[in-house]
């Protein structure tokens, strides 16, 4: 159960903590009950969340009772545009970043960012949505 949360207690946790959350699986049917603040927190930080079939929810939680909710999560914490350009002012350079946009083959976008690390960018922009995320 790599890279993902499972239980509604975990799951808002995790997002009261501000742990950097891709997407949030919600069991298909009517919310009620702790799920809906989840939902509702999940919206205020524009986290997506995407309805999905029971079935998938247990395979997805091998055995453990993910109580209708599932989250995938970073394994590590994303920065700001304005972290980036601090680390450049705090080193007194010029601003070096890459923009990474549509990149859907995690293997290229591992070598955008070795490369990238080797040529000493201060930062790579990786959007939300519509680009593969970073990954093992």
């Amino acid at each position: 159960m790599e890279n993902i949360i499972v239980g509604r207690n975990p799951v808002m946790e995790a997002i009261k903590s501000g742990r950097t959350i891709e997407k949030i699986l919600i069991k298909k049917g009517k919310y009620e009950g702790s799920i809906v603040p989840i939902v509702k927190k999940a919206k205020e930080a524009r986290i997506i969340i995407q309805e999905t079939e029971k079935g998938k929810l247990d395979a997805l939680a091998e055995g453990a009772a993910h109580q209708g909710v599932i989250a995938y999560v970073s394994d590590f914490k994303y920065c700001t545009v304005a972290d980036i350009l601090k680390k450049a002012q705090d080193k007194g350079e010029a601003p070096f970043v890459v923009l990474c946009d549509k990149i859907t083959d995690p293997h290229n976008l591992g070598a955008i960012i070795r490369t990238a690390e080797c040529a000493g960018v201060h930062g790579i922009i990786i959007p939300k949505r519509g680009s593969v995320g970073v990954n093992g």
